[in-house]
């Protein structure tokens, strides 16, 4: 393998190398493949549509829709715009709040991570099992401004994460959508405090962030592609790459849900942040081919997961798309 110059001085994945192009041929990827990473690439998103089926989402849904009905103390939220996190104890409304890392407490957001076609997508540009170490929920829009994720997701090497958001309902335009910058991923890096990917509010005050939300929004403004809002149907998956600039678009219609779960990832063989700021939370733990952990539960305080017999649809396309992957990292190794 070349040592091919990255766009960003901070590295990245193998798509993010001068010589991308070059990589898809030595990796004997499928045509499939192949269109995959190169509107990844020349985008900084890919969508799947139908990637997870109805009843892996109603069945979330229902999780949800029952905690902030009944209460459920093992559920940890926030509000819109505020970082404090609390647990669900009491009946709640739903709107105007986000659930944290739902995938420790229940199950089924496991699964919905687990999709086959997700989990394929993260091997491929990855070049490894992914880690998940960040999730949200929603039932309204965040409303939240143009950004990049890595100001605040931060993982040992700043560029190696990527994210998803999956449609847990069809969106409906003024709902405060989904919205992203074609293109906007290849933007020069944006440092803070002379030599961070991450904003520090501490230490580097708000001003650089707002003259860097400021730069996000003047690009988006002259860009030929623009502002896009993603209209997904249920099930839909959009997955984004760390520096593509996106948000939550205004809520125009207040009697409108967007209901959709995030997840940021980065390759098994990195280390978010916390886990040297908090080596306590810092223990992994395994749903399949997928890993995870969470920065707002200690797993190491928590039963391991029962495993429990694959469905037919996980068994046959999981394998497949495994041995996919594997075929094309034998051949890239020859």
């Amino acid at each position: 393998m070349s040592d091919a110059p990255f766009h960003s001085r901070f590295g990245g994945l193998w798509i993010d190398r001068a010589d991308w192009r070059q990589q898809i041929t030595a990796r004997n990827l499928t045509e499939e493949q192949a269109a995959q990473v190169e509107f990844f690439v020349e985008n900084g998103f890919i969508i799947l549509e139908g990637a997870a089926s109805r009843d892996r989402v109603d069945a979330f849904r229902r999780r949800i829709a029952s905690s902030f009905r009944e209460g459920n103390a093992d559920v940890l939220y926030q509000r819109h715009g505020y970082g404090d996190v609390q647990p669900l104890s009491e009946p709640a409304d739903p709107l105007g709040v986000r659930v944290v890392d739902s995938f420790v407490p229940f199950k089924e957001a496991l699964d919905l991570f687990s999709v086959p076609r997700l989990l394929r997508f993260f091997q491929l540009i990855f070049d490894a099992d992914p880690l998940l170490f960040q999730s949200l929920s929603f039932d309204q829009g965040s409303q939240q401004g143009l950004h990049q994720d890595t100001a605040y997701v931060v993982v040992d090497q700043p560029i190696e994460l990527a994210a998803c958001w999956i449609a847990l309902e069809d969106v409906q335009p003024g709902s405060g959508e989904l919205m992203y910058v074609p293109g906007s991923h290849r933007l020069p890096d944006w440092i803070f405090g002379g030599d961070r990917k991450h904003w520090n509010q501490a230490t580097d005050g708000d001003a650089p962030h707002e003259a860097w939300a400021a730069h996000l929004r003047d690009y988006a403004a002259k860009s030929e592609k623009g502002v896009q809002y993603f209209l997904p149907k249920k099930g839909d998956i959009l997955i984004w790459h760390a520096d593509l600039a996106h948000g939550g678009a205004p809520v125009r219609d207040t009697s409108l849900t967007r209901q959709s779960l995030v997840g940021h990832f980065c390759p098994q063989t990195r280390r978010p942040y916390f886990f040297s700021t908090h080596p306590h939370l810092a223990t992994v733990r395994h749903h399949g081919q997928l890993a995870y952990c969470s920065q707002h539960y200690n797993l190491k305080l928590r039963p391991e997961e029962k495993s429990e017999d694959e469905s037919e649809e996980d068994r046959g396309a999981f394998l497949s798309s495994l041995s996919a992957f594997r075929k094309a990292m034998n051949k890239f190794a020859s």
